[in-house]
């Protein structure tokens, strides 16, 4: 993982909690929400509410049984330490900024189960992003961009099932980075002592 990719993970994660703090940017954070919640009908509504757990901790569960099951171990392991990394970065934050989210805050409809905890920043996101950005530099180019695609999907379904705002999900990406950069490091120190 470039320097580069480190330092606009960190930017996005403090400057989305600029922007929360920010009047004016909230203001545009619910427009962005209204504008990619828009009802996109029953089947729709059911393949977004679905497709948002590929950012859930059965997803990490998930991908790394099926990345062990192919001979991929080291995959695996990657993103099952990236996105508990993820995971556990995110629930730890999320009482310190106490963000209501959507549904609390503007009467958004929710389309998914009250999900637990603030909003700021997304967990789904940071898992998401924590796993791709692990297995991002085994993977072939084609295998990257689906990675890409898959975290902004999540990012995307959050908003649409209306528990997120963007600020949230630009959070959740920085951290997700920030998170699989930690894990390789760690896992790096392990092996070299080893």
């Amino acid at each position: 993982m470039s320097r580069r990719s480190v330092v606009a993970a960190g930017l996005a994660v403090v400057g989305s909690y600029a922007a929360l703090r920010s009047p004016p940017a909230q203001v545009w954070d619910r427009r962005a929400g209204v504008a990619l919640s828009r009802p996109l009908g029953r089947t729709g509504d059911a393949v977004i509410s679905a497709g948002t757990d590929l950012g859930s901790v059965y997803a990490i569960a998930g991908v790394s049984a099926v990345l062990a099951a192919s001979g991929r171990r080291r995959a695996a392991l990657d993103v099952l330490g990236a996105g508990a990394v993820g995971w556990t970065v995110a629930q730890a934050v999320k009482p310190l900024v106490k963000r209501p989210r959507p549904y609390e805050a503007h009467g958004a409809f929710r389309l998914v189960a009250e999900p637990a905890g603030a909003s700021w920043p997304s967990g789904h996101v940071a898992v998401a992003a924590a796993m791709a950005a692990a297995v991002a530099p085994a993977m072939s180019p084609a295998g990257r961009v689906g990675a890409a695609v898959s975290t902004a999907f999540v990012s995307v379904s959050r908003i649409y099932v209306g528990v997120h705002y963007l600020t949230d999900v630009v959070a959740g990406v920085g951290l997700g980075v920030l998170s699989a950069r930690a894990w390789g490091a760690a896992r790096r120190a392990v092996s070299r002592r080893a």
